[in-house]
């Protein structure tokens, strides 16, 4: 029977390690149906409902999730793609040395487990750079289930800005595709365009941020409905210390170029450790790599561009991640919710992915079933 799909028939996916919806923001905005998704975070869990609401969620433990309950709950045995991200901190150049038995070593190999008993029709995986040498092992050993299960996979290090995500971010992605090669989506923009060049330049922090306007504190969100009555548009309450650190800091310009004595005593007298802390990020230039600290000044160069701010707020980290302006957040915990944004999937760069594996399934499927595209 050859191969046709009709509009109302949608390519089914699975989002495991599903966060805050991220991932499945991008798949859902590529053509896909996410049949299913596991999380196991309760506010993550929440959030991601509430922006998805027609997916079904598995609040579990990932591994005591089997394929045949996945596959139930997805309502088919046919899945088009299996996605996913998992917990990248045992991998992370910021956390501690890679260790062999890390507990979440074995929340990623769940992931590969899950595709040789489920056996999509293709796999993407996101995860943290470090993967590759920090977890080496690791990833071989999820490289040769794929291989052992019939699927062509290809990883490389992306470069996040290039496909116009307004940030410095430095990811490893891997498609697979069973029996059949997946290419990587092209990027659409590059640092510095030659001339002629169809590409663009990076999106800057001005084009993604510098539309919004002044935040609310989170004391001062509290006393009138709490931040979510903001839209998340909320910064923290920051002592005068840092704020005078910040005054200081240029953006763009490393924590070296700012006078010692304004500096905690821990960062003086020739520190050469992060340089980033208490920096502003720059108007014309691309952010750094939005994390979970993405709100506190000492974590990294989240300093607000205009030296009349201190630090971005949530709302402009979700915007730098390139989530929805209205994009649901559903907890009044900043921690909690800096959290979901710093790990998860942009969903402008999940969506371009998606749609280079939907491509190559259409053209695997008409291949296998002899139709013209």
């Amino acid at each position: 029977m050859a191969f046709k799909e009709t509009n109302t028939t949608k390519p089914l996916a699975i989002d495991l390690f599903a966060g805050c919806g991220g991932l499945t923001r991008g798949l859902r905005g590529a053509g896909f149906q996410v049949a299913a998704a596991v999380e196991i975070d309760a506010i993550a869990a929440r959030t991601y409902q509430w922006n998805n609401r027609r997916t079904p969620l598995l609040e579990e433990d990932i591994r005591n999730v089997s394929a045949s309950e996945l596959l139930r709950i997805a309502g088919s045995k046919q899945i088009s793609l299996l996605a996913g991200c998992a917990p990248c901190q045992g991998f992370c150049s910021l956390t501690t040395k890679y260790k062999r038995d890390d507990p979440r070593n074995e929340l990623f190999l769940k992931m590969a487990y899950l595709i040789e008993d489920i056996r999509p029709k293709a796999v993407m995986m996101e995860n943290v750079s470090g993967l590759v040498h920090r977890g080496k092992p690791i990833f071989d050993e999820f490289l040769n289930i794929l291989q052992r299960s019939g699927y062509q996979s290809a990883w490389r290090i992306e470069q996040m800005a290039d496909f116009g995500i307004p940030q410095s971010r430095h990811r490893l992605v891997l498609l697979a595709g069973l029996g059949f090669e997946i290419p990587f989506p092209e990027p659409t923009r590059t640092r510095s365009p030659k001339r002629g060049s169809a590409l663009r330049p990076w999106q800057t922090v001005r084009e993604a941020i510098g539309h919004v306007r002044h935040p609310v504190t989170l004391k001062t969100a509290f006393h009138h409905g709490g931040p979510r009555r903001y839209n998340w548009h909320v910064v923290r309450d920051i002592q005068r210390q840092v704020k005078e650190r910040l005054q200081a800091a240029e953006p763009g310009r490393t924590w070296l170029k700012v006078d010692e004595s304004v500096r905690p005593r821990c960062h003086q007298n020739g520190y050469k450790g992060f340089t980033n802390v208490y920096g502003r990020m720059a108007w014309d230039h691309v952010a750094p790599t939005i994390t979970g600290g993405c709100t506190t000044s000492s974590k990294g160069r989240f300093g607000h561009p205009d030296k009349r701010r201190f630090t971005i707020s949530v709302r402009e980290a979700a915007l730098l991640q390139t989530f929805p302006e209205r994009y649901g957040f559903i907890t009044d915990q900043m921690d909690a919710v800096c959290n979901l944004i710093g790990n998860a999937v942009p969903p402008l760069y999940a969506k371009q992915a998606a749609t280079s594996i939907l491509a190559a399934l259409r053209e695997h499927d008409c291949r296998k079933f002899g139709t013209k595209r």
